[in-house]
C-alpha cells in the first residue's frame, strides 16, 4: 500500500496520481460512518456508558480525529489517510527552474507548527462545520417532511402571531435556506475544479484548501521511511532525565497505538471481505440444527407516566386518536400513524409514550398483508 507504481505520465515520480488522492479521501470519509455504526451497536448493549457518546457523536469524533491527525502530522507530516497510502505533506515551494534537479531544500519543505494547525482546521474543523450545517439545513428547510408527506404537512406560521424577534429569526432561517444550497454547490464545485486542474497538471494542489495553506501532497520516498525509523530510534535513546524518559515512554506508546490503527484498518477490511464471502457462500447456506438459534423476544418497554396515554384499542393512533393509517413502529415497540409520528419525532426527538430518544431514521413501516 505504501509503495505504489507511478501511473502518471509526468517525469515527477513523487507526484501522486489523482486516483491515489481520491482513494485516501474516500477512506477518510468511510471511517466516520463505520465508527458510528460500531458505537450504535454496542450502545444498545451498554447504554449506560456509550449512549452519551452516540448522542454527541459528531463532537466525539471530531475530538478523536483531532488527536489522531495531530499525532500523524507531528510525526509523519501527513494525515492518517495520507499516511495509510504512503503520502506526505510538504510546504509549497516555487522554484525558479522547473526541473526535477532544481528541488528546494528539504528543511524548507517540512511543515511548521502553523502549517499543522491550519491542516488540522481543514482536516477536522471544516468537515465538522459542514456536517452541522447540513443537519441544520435539513431541519430548517423541512426537506424530509415535505418530500415524504407533501406540502400539506409543512409548518405554516401566521405573521400576526409572530413578534419582532420571531420575525427576525424566521428571516434568518429563510435566508439560510436560500443561500446554503449555493454555498454547498460552490464548496463541491471548487473541489471538482481543482481535481480537474490537478489531473491535467495545471496545479500542484488537488483541493482549494491545500492551495490556500500553501501545502502540497507528495509520495513518500525511501529516504522518508529511513528518517521515520531513525527518528523513532532517537526518541527511544534520548532519555537524559526521568521526566524526559516518562514523556518518551508515553510518546512511544501513543505512537505505537496510532501505528496499530493502520494495521487494524487493513485487518478490518480483510475480515469484512472474508465475512461477506462466507455468508454468501454455500457453507453458510447449509441447513443444520446447529444453525438454528431461538432468539428470545425483547423486553417490553413500559410507558412513561409523563408520556401520552395508550388508547384502549390497539388499532387507534395514540397521537391523533383515530384509526391507524400507514402504520409505523418505533424502536420502543409502539405504533402510530406515519404523518403523526414523523411530525412528533421531528419536533421532540423522542417516543411520545416511553420518552426514549428516537431519530427520524429509526422509523419503520409495518406492513399488513390483509390491508
Amino acid at each position: 500500500m505504501e509503495f505504489m507504481s507511478d501511473i502518471s505520465s509526468g517525469a515527477d515520480i513523487y507526484r501522486p496520481s489523482l486516483f491515489e488522492l481520491l482513494a485516501q479521501e474516500k477512506l477518510r470519509a468511510l471511517i466516520q460512518p463505520a465508527v458510528r455504526y460500531i458505537l450504535s451497536v454496542y450502545a444498545q448493549r451498554y447504554p449506560r456508558y456509550l449512549l452519551r457518546i452516540v448522542n454527541r457523536f459528531d463532537e466525539f469524533y471530531a475530538v478523536a480525529m483531532l488527536l489522531i491527525e495531530r499525532q500523524y502530522l507531528k510525526n509523519y507530516y501527513a494525515s492518517f489517510a495520507e499516511s495509510f497510502y504512503g503520502l506526505k505533506r510538504i510546504r509549497l515551494i516555487n522554484t525558479k527552474i522547473d526541473l526535477p534537479e532544481a528541488a528546494p531544500d528539504v528543511d524548507l519543505q517540512k511543515l511548521r507548527n502553523s502549517d499543522m494547525w491550519r491542516s488540522l482546521f481543514f482536516l477536522v474543523g471544516i468537515p465538522y462545520i459542514k456536517t452541522k450545517l447540513d443537519d441544520l439545513y435539513e431541519k430548517v428547510s423541512e426537506n424530509a417532511r415535505v418530500r415524504l408527506l407533501g406540502g400539506t404537512f409543512s409548518r405554516v406560521h401566521n405573521e400576526r402571531q409572530l413578534n419582532c424577534k420571531e420575525r427576525v429569526h424566521r428571516f434568518i432561517r429563510n435566508l439560510f435556506k436560500i443561500l446554503y444550497p449555493w454555498l454547498n454547490a460552490l464548496y463541491h464545485g471548487s473541489i471538482l475544479l481543482y481535481n480537474v486542474l490537478y489531473l491535467y497538471d495545471k496545479t500542484r494542489c488537488y483541493t482549494p484548501w491545500l492551495s490556500l495553506m500553501g501545502i502540497e501532497v507528495r509520495r513518500m520516498s525511501a529516504q522518508d521511511y529511513f528518517e521515520r525509523r531513525l527518528n523513532s530510534t532517537r526518541n527511544n535513546l534520548s532519555t537524559k532525565t526521568l521526566l524526559q524518559a516518562t514523556r518518551n515512554f508515553l510518546s512511544i506508546i501513543l505512537s505505537d497505538l496510532l501505528n496499530f490503527l493502520k494495521s487494524l484498518l487493513q485487518m478490518s477490511i480483510f475480515f469484512s471481505r472474508f465475512l461477506e464471502w462466507w455468508y454468501s457462500s454455500e457453507y453458510a447456506r447449509r441447513p443444520g440444527i446447529e444453525n438454528r438459534v431461538d432468539v428470545p423476544p425483547p423486553d417490553i418497554i413500559a410507558p412513561d407516566p409523563r408520556g401520552i396515554p395508550l388508547p384502549e384499542s390497539p388499532n387507534v393512533c395514540p397521537i391523533c386518536t383515530n384509526l391507524l393509517t400507514n402504520t409505523t413502529a418505533l424502536p420502543s415497540g409502539y405504533v402510530f400513524c406515519y404523518p403523526c409520528i414523523f411530525s412528533y419525532i421531528e419536533d421532540y426527538e423522542r417516543c411520545p409514550i416511553t420518552l426514549i430518544k428516537v431519530d427520524i431514521n429509526e422509523l419503520r413501516k409495518v406492513y399488513n398483508p390483509s390491508a
